[in-house]
């Protein structure tokens, strides 16, 4: 396989990217093009509209051309529609793509707790000496996590990192982020868009991966209940303002058996986990798997991805934009 580009959602090597299927190799050499059997198109790296003189000149009839992107329709801003029978699969965070590029997944997560050895009487409140932390560099005015937020915090003490909070991480790195995040019992994972099924970062690598039960707004409640672990989250939906969260959150805060009863997940694992151990894994297991002669085009690529009604994301909030900082103490 070829790949023209790589940027920060990718790995940074060539290679045998997932060990367990050594027959696929990865590689950025162009001059592999021709003989690759899939040619992977990272959506920022394309131009804004289809230009063929930037394509490969030559598309052999094996070859599968994949679009690959890890955001949003909301966050778009190529013309998809001139990309219209271009791509034979798609890569995204969705469950309907091709081959899953989701930011995480229960497998992953279950597999990485299997050998843990985890006492399901843990107590996970030991040693979280604050209540909510929120790190967000995106501060429009017009995201919906902004609204909710700016309510939330007149209820709810929240220390909030980033370019929109008061608090800045000393070392601008993932460590840093950890070691603040572990202190704290609830992480807010607003997502930066209401799209159905989008889980990023927020939730697998801030909120899970740390110890921390995630509160989430986003995706709907039933895409958390059928992509994450179970009762692993607190979803914004299930109250009737963010002052009924605020209390609910209060409420845990006090009760450690209602507290850990969200990472009861860890030590009961649900039944027939759809297998999705990475988007490499995932991409070299479709094409090992595959009939040769087997070919799909997307007519409509813009159609696909935004939803038949437009309706894959709800759109920003209809306010004037302007840059949210929470300076203010609650």
């Amino acid at each position: 396989m070829w790949k023209k580009h790589l940027n920060v959602y990718m790995p940074g090597k060539e290679g045998k990217l997932c060990p367990t299927l050594p027959q696929c190799t990865f590689t950025t050499s162009a001059e592999n093009i021709h003989t690759a059997d899939a040619v992977i198109f990272e959506n920022s790296q394309l131009p804004l509209t289809y230009l063929e003189s930037e394509m490969p000149q030559k598309r052999s009839q094996h070859q599968h051309w994949i679009w690959l992107i890890s955001e949003c329709p909301n966050y778009l801003t190529i013309n998809l529609n001139s990309y219209s029978g271009v791509f034979n699969w798609t890569i995204t965070y969705r469950t309907d793509s091709d081959v899953s590029g989701a930011w995480g997944s229960q497998h992953l997560v279950y597999k990485r707790l299997k050998d843990a050895d985890l006492d399901p009487n843990t107590d996970y409140s030991k040693g979280k000496t604050k209540l909510a932390v929120w790190f967000i560099s995106k501060c429009s005015s017009r995201a919906h996590r902004i609204l909710y937020a700016q309510e939330l915090v007149k209820h709810l003490h929240v220390d909030i990192f980033g370019k929109c909070g008061r608090i800045v991480c000393e070392k601008q790195d993932f460590q840093c982020t950890v070691r603040h995040i572990r202190q704290y019992k609830f992480y807010l994972a607003f997502e930066n868009m209401k799209c159905k099924q989008y889980i990023t970062e927020k939730y697998w690598r801030h909120a899970l991966t740390n110890n921390v039960v995630p509160v989430v707004l986003g995706a709907p409640k039933k895409d958390y209940e059928y992509l994450t672990p179970p009762n692993s989250f607190i979803h914004v939906d299930d109250f009737e303002s963010p002052k009924a969260l605020a209390d609910y959150l209060k409420l845990l805060d006090k009760d450690t058996e209602m507290y850990n009863s969200y990472f009861k997940w860890k030590t009961n694992p649900p039944k027939n986990i759809p297998l999705d151990d990475g988007v490499w894994c995932n991409l070299c297991r479709k094409l090992l798997g595959i009939c040769p002669n087997t070919r799909k085009m997307y007519t409509n690529l813009d159609k696909w991805y935004r939803g038949e009604n437009n309706d894959e994301c709800e759109p920003v909030s209809d306010v004037e934009y302007h840059e949210v900082h929470f300076t203010t103490d609650n």
